[in-house]
């Protein structure tokens, strides 16, 4: 990889300018010159073990490579991979289990991505709340009597309405954090990581490229691995609504529809317009009585869903954050992560 030759080059160029100082400080007897060139000369060997240990482990078919990939298979995880990410299976699996159009594995067993999750709320729910509003908005006149819905739906329009707008929030969660790991996978071993070698190399810039080695290590291998937890954990206690019950309530408000639509203006005798508002009252009421029914249901897939896109990968940045500071400390640098710094 070319980043990598550049560091190396770079790397070797440091060597000698090291050994040029420190030998230059013994024939002028410069206690300064000779301090400088060992400490230069000694960084630049570190810098060259990193760079070598670095390669070997993160480098395709590495042996970090290896253990994370194998981290994965050990407990069961399968997905699809995208050719860019084949290298590292735990970015892999992390974005399938976000956004994946296929099932993945955990434990051997197959489960869908947390998009498919999102969908399979927000596809009937959406569908209901169109219905449910052309249906509220309708006002039938059949001459000496006129019926309005507006107010019976009224609370279940905006119990959907927030509903809808929070799995809306949730899939818009799901795809940025499915662009984080995409990125991450293309630039931060090929592109991320040489620039911190080649960055510690220099004196001036030496904290500054231990904060990108520790920031490229984390977001590659710490960061998707702790997805791997968490769709261990969410795999457990995974919720999921009825879709027979939602289904059987979506049909039931395009049949309430369609009866509304057939009274329309026409003239209907007298003996019969009792006995048409009570049917269609009665069934808009059935309608408010099945949501309220399945509602719970609704609101408990949608609650797990949340932890699984909001407060999860909260726990997986913290852990990340925590793993990034303590490796820049072991290369001399430091990172702060503002109030993240309390953990």
């Amino acid at each position: 990889m070319i980043g990598y030759s550049i560091a190396a080059g770079i790397i070797a160029i440091m060597i000698a300018i090291g050994g040029i100082i420190l030998g230059t400080g013994y024939a002028l007897d410069n206690k300064k010159l000779k301090n400088f060139g060992m400490d230069e000369l000694f960084q630049s060997l570190i810098n060259g073990v990193i760079l070598g240990s670095l390669f070997v482990f993160l480098s395709p078919g590495g042996l970090g490579i290896a253990v994370i990939n194998g981290a994965v298979q050990s407990t069961g995880g399968g997905a699809t991979c995208s050719s860019f990410m084949q290298s590292n299976y735990a970015i892999c699996f992390a974005d399938n289990y976000l956004v994946g159009l296929s099932p993945v594995k955990i434990e051997n067993r197959s489960y869908p991505s947390l998009l498919d999750s999102s969908l399979a709320l927000l596809v009937p729910l959406s569908t209901s709340y169109a219905i449910l509003g052309m249906i509220s908005a309708t006002n039938i006149d059949l001459g000496i009597a006129s019926f309005s819905f507006s107010s019976i739906l009224a609370p279940v329009l905006s119990e959907e309405e927030f509903l809808l707008k929070s799995l809306t929030l949730a899939i818009v969660g799901l795809y940025t954090q499915s662009a984080l790991l995409e990125v991450v996978a293309v630039i931060a071993v090929p592109l991320l990581l040489p620039i911190g070698i080649i960055l510690r190399t220099f004196y001036f810039t030496r904290k500054l490229g231990g904060m990108l080695i520790a920031v490229a290590i984390g977001l590659y291998a710490i960061f998707p691995l702790t997805y791997l937890f968490d769709a261990q954990v969410t795999a457990t206690y995974s919720t999921s609504l009825n879709s027979q019950s939602f289904d059987s309530f979506t049909l039931s408000s395009q049949n309430v529809q369609s009866e509304i639509l057939s009274v329309g203006g026409s003239a209907v005798s007298s003996n019969s317009i009792s006995n048409i508002g009570f049917g269609i009252i009665s069934g808009v009421t059935n309608l408010v009585n099945s949501f309220t029914s399945i509602v719970r249901e609704i609101v408990s897939a949608l609650s797990m869903l949340i932890v699984e896109v909001f407060f999860f990968p909260l726990f997986s940045l913290i852990l990340t954050i925590v793993s990034i500071r303590e490796m820049a400390a072991l290369l001399g640098s430091e990172v702060s992560f503002g109030r993240f710094d309390i953990f």
